[in-house]
């Protein structure tokens, strides 16, 4: 989609101490219940195998255009679907906000539809959904704990990316990395924590840099002496165009699975996935789909 979201994130210069200032007090997270739609939907066709139904009728994320967004799911939304219910906004945070659909006769994002959306939308919003019946899972950002909780994530964040593997000849080994954004949450017994970070080339005439999409755990009875593991990890590199950025869009508790929904964003397309974490711990990619816009 040609980057169409705006991510206020905190870029660090050092991954140990990084945030020092935010000084804001860190809150517990914990699970909230409110995507749930205030009366059922419009009745649709059945949906394809790979659909989370967890997830609801239909799944919108913002578009360029203010007050505007982009349905990812279905591909062809009908009249009905689109006045049939409020959508419910979510904020990366997990913070929700319910507003009205109407269709767009005249814009469209690729082959993707476009809807409006009535009111004032909050600037922040990563994702809507309507007719979802998951538990929405709230996420405490790195920007907005403590010093010293903050600092101490971005040191476990660094160790962890370091840990990982790289093809041989990697122009970026042992370079230091800069977190570029982190969320923490807690659910099925475990803390979870997903870091987005980067290491860069600064030459003169083809800087080039690396990203890297971190999910950890560790069992939450533990939290406080056991070490994070890394589930899952993506890496990308390439120019500042060509090298995907990754951001964390929302994340919900299914009846038989946490589900989460990762943006892999270059200049001229995003990939939106959405991963399930099955029983045994691994994560995969449960559905997706490409814009090109």
């Amino acid at each position: 989609m040609g980057r169409p979201r705006v991510v206020h994130l905190l870029i660090l210069s050092s991954a140990a101490g990084a945030f020092a200032g935010c000084g804001r007090r860190d809150a517990a997270p914990r699970v909230d219940s409110s995507v749930d739609s205030a009366r059922p939907v419009a009745a649709v066709p059945k949906p394809p195998r790979d659909w989370a139904s967890d997830f609801g009728q239909m799944l919108v994320v913002p578009s360029d255009s203010d007050n505007t967004a982009v349905v990812l799911y279905p591909d062809e939304p009908s009249a009905a679907l689109i006045a049939s219910a409020p959508m419910v906004l979510i904020t990366a945070a997990g913070d929700t906000t319910r507003v009205k659909l109407s269709a767009s006769d005249s814009q469209q994002c690729g082959d993707a539809p476009v809807v409006r959306l009535s009111g004032s939308p909050p600037s922040e919003w990563s994702v809507g959904l309507l007719g979802s019946s998951a538990r929405l899972v709230r996420m405490d950002s790195i920007e907005a704990m403590s010093s010293p909780d903050s600092a101490r994530l971005a040191a476990d964040l660094a160790r962890l990316a370091s840990a990982l593997s790289t093809h041989k000849n990697s122009r970026f080994s042992g370079l230091p990395f800069a977190v570029l954004g982190a969320h923490r949450f807690e659910a099925d017994g475990h803390q979870f924590l997903i870091g987005h970070l980067a290491r860069r080339l600064n030459q003169e005439a083809a800087p080039l840099e690396e990203r890297t999409l971190i999910i950890a755990e560790r069992p939450d009875a533990k939290a406080a002496t056991e070490p994070y593991v890394v589930t899952y990890s993506l890496r990308s590199e390439g120019s500042e165009d060509t090298a995907e950025h990754f951001e964390v869009l929302a994340t919900v508790r299914g009846r038989q699975s946490l589900l989460l929904l990762v943006a892999r964003d270059q200049l001229s397309q995003t990939n939106y996935e959405l991963l399930e974490r099955s029983r045994d711990g691994v994560w995969r990619t449960r559905w997706s789909r490409k814009l090109e816009c």
